[in-house]
This record gives structure tokens, C-alpha cells and sequence, in this order.
């Protein structure tokens, strides 16, 4: 039998996230300078309009209420976007990146989802592809303009796009369970008009405490650690990275018999590392720090030898002062290996 109460509450989450890619893409639209890229995100608005309706319409068949209100996160993704508005139209594109990319990722999250019947299953299905489009679009547009992957701007920009989502995805996900649990107790027909509106100002409460919980007490240096890295990825320079690292460090992972150590130990690392992938991004699920010591746990994706890789572990980073002092990677080589060389 399926969950309609998680089913309305996975509903509402995207329902929401399309709020808050319209009212980012008004602000876009109305500071582009190219007549072209602004006609062309009025077509990509035009998709998240229609996601709304599709979206609203699932939710009302299952006797639940569309919550027509952007997330908690939504003045959060409008700062980043403001903040491009600012620059010329690669800066603002930058920023936009950093909005599509959740959308992209989350929608693909449930798009993966098996558990759906079918009409949301197509639904979320042609929502994924248009998330996907848009992101293509934005990726290839910041090529034309020389802000392409593996410069410093794109660098930069797609860090931000990881703080963006750390942020905004644990906040949103708290918000999505506390309507699933607000469901099954008082219902979810759409006269509980009441009852909306508790878990709107409950979710707002619970999603201060999911941010808290998710970046801890020294967020910052956690965030500046994962920064590095995504830039590394992207950019294939290892001196960012490398210049977290103090010159005690010890740095190691399955593959290392003995630890690499200090800064020329960190550069060696983190080179090898990234010479291994044809190209590779890291997505983080949770960060968790206290008293120096950071506990991240990831799933990476990329290409070796022309062949689609996908690992997952967890990095313990032990820092002092802003400085890394040791840093260890915990993961099972042998899931590499089977992928770039399958079983026949």
C-alpha cells in the first residue's frame, strides 16, 4: 500500500523548490543585460510554473494541500542570486548555477525514488530532465562566456554551490519530515487548513535546529575544507587545498601504506587523487564537527579510462588553528576497481 503521507510530503518539498526557482529566476530576468539569456530563462521559468501545477494537481488527488510557499531556504537561494546581480551576466550565471544545481540534484534524488506510483513517477521523471536541461544550459552559457569548469571563477562559483545545497538540503529535508509526521497524525485533506499552517511554522522552527545540527559549532573550517577540495575537482589545482595543510599533517587513505606528511606530502596526496578520475565531483550527505575534528561522509562520481565510477565512504579531518593536522580517508578501493574493470 503506498505512503500517501510521505508521497504528499515528497510532493510538497519539490512543489516548493519551484517556488523558489521562480521567484529566483524573476530576479535573474530582470537584471540579465543579454535579451537572449533572458528570454530563454522566461522558457525555463515557464517549466517551473508547470511543475507547480503538475505538482499541485498530484497533491490534491491524494486529498492533501499544495503548500503554495517557497522553502524556509528560499530567501537564502534569492541572497545568492542578489549577490550575482551585482556583477555583470557571467557573475549573476554564476550565482544561478548555484540554484539550478540543487534543483538538478534533488530532483534526481526523487526521480530515483521506486516507491512512487506512476503518475508521480512521470511527473518527477520530466521535472529531473527539464532540471537537467536548465543546468546544461547554464554550464554551457558560462563556457561561452570564459567562466567555463576548470577556471577560477567556475572554481569558485561551484563552491559556493556546495555551501548553497549543504545548507539548504538538511534545512528542507527536517521540514519534509516534519510534514510527513504531521500528517499521519492530524490528516492531510485540505481542510485542515489549520494544520498547514502549524507545519509551516513548525518547520521554520525544526529548520534552525537541522542547520545547527548539520554544520556543528566550527562550521567554517569544515566548509573551507570541502570548498578546497570541490575546487580541486573542478579545477585540477592542487596549491588551494594543499594550503590548509599544516607542516606536521599526516594524510592518508586505504591505498597509502605509510601517511604522506606535511604540505609536499598534501600536494603529492591530493595530485595523485585527483590524476586517478578523468574528472570526478564529490557530493556530501553530512558534516559533522566538533571540537576540531570534522566527520564527512561522501559519495563521489566521475570517470576513469572512459568508464562511470560511483564511491562512497567517510574523511575524518582533525583541525587546529584553521590548519589541517590529519587528515584520513576511509573507503573500499576494491568498488573502484570492479567498475573500471567488471566482472566478465
Amino acid at each position: 500500500m503506498p505512503d500517501t503521507t510521505g508521497i504528499i510530503a515528497d510532493l510538497n518539498d519539490l512543489l516548493q523548490l519551484d517556488h523558489d526557482a521562480v521567484e529566483a529566476y524573476t530576479v535573474a530576468i530582470d537584471r540579465l543585460r543579454s535579451e537572449r539569456y533572458r528570454e530563454t530563462l522566461v522558457q525555463y521559468r515557464n517549466d517551473h510554473k508547470r511543475h507547480i501545477e503538475e505538482l499541485s494537481a498530484l497533491v490534491r488527488a491524494r486529498g492533501g494541500l499544495p503548500v503554495e510557499l517557497p522553502h524556509p531556504t528560499g530567501a537564502l537561494k534569492l541572497v545568492v542570486q542578489a549577490l550575482g546581480s551585482a556583477g555583470n551576466d557571467t557573475t549573476l550565471l554564476l550565482a544561478f548555477k548555484a540554484v539550478e544545481g540543487q534543483a538538478r540534484d534533488k530532483y534526481r534524488r526523487f526521480a530515483g525514488e521506486s516507491r512512487y506510483p506512476d503518475d508521480v513517477r512521470e511527473v518527477i521523471a520530466r521535472g529531473a530532465d527539464d532540471e537537467t536541461r536548465h543546468y546544461a544550459w547554464v554550464e554551457q552559457t558560462l563556457r561561452e562566456l570564459g567562466a567555463g569548469a576548470g577556471t577560477v571563477q567556475h572554481a569558485a562559483a561551484s563552491a559556493i554551490e556546495m555551501v548553497h545545497k549543504f545548507i539548504a538540503d538538511p534545512i528542507e529535508r527536517a521540514e519534509r519530515d516534519l510534514m510527513r509526521a504531521v500528517g499521519s497524525v492530524v490528516g492531510t485533506a485540505k481542510t485542515r487548513v489549520d494544520a498547514a499552517e502549524r507545519v509551516v511554522a513548525d518547520s521554520m522552527r525544526a529548520a534552525k535546529g537541522a542547520a545547527k545540527e548539520a554544520t556543528g559549532q566550527g562550521e567554517g573550517d569544515a566548509l573551507r575544507f570541502v570548498a578546497a577540495l570541490h575546487a580541486l575537482e573542478e579545477s585540477g589545482d592542487v596549491e588551494g587545498i594543499v594550503s590548509l595543510f599544516d607542516e606536521s599533517a599526516e594524510i592518508s587513505n586505504p591505498n597509502d601504506l605509510v601517511p604522506h606528511r606535511g604540505a609536499e606530502g598534501a600536494r603529492h596526496f591530493w595530485r595523485a587523487y585527483r590524476d586517478s578520475f578523468e574528472e570526478i565531483h564529490s557530493d556530501f550527505s553530512r558534516i559533522v564537527e566538533r571540537e576540531g575534528t570534522a566527520m564527512l561522509e561522501w559519495t563521489s562520481t566521475g570517470r576513469i579510462h572512459g568508464h562511470p565510477v560511483t564511491y562512497a565512504g567517510v574523511s575524518v579531518v582533525e583541525m587546529a588553528d584553521g590548519r589541517v593536522k590529519r587528515f584520513r580517508a576511509y573507503f573500499d578501493p576494491s568498488k573502484l576497481e570492479t567498475q573500471v574493470r567488471p566482472e566478465t
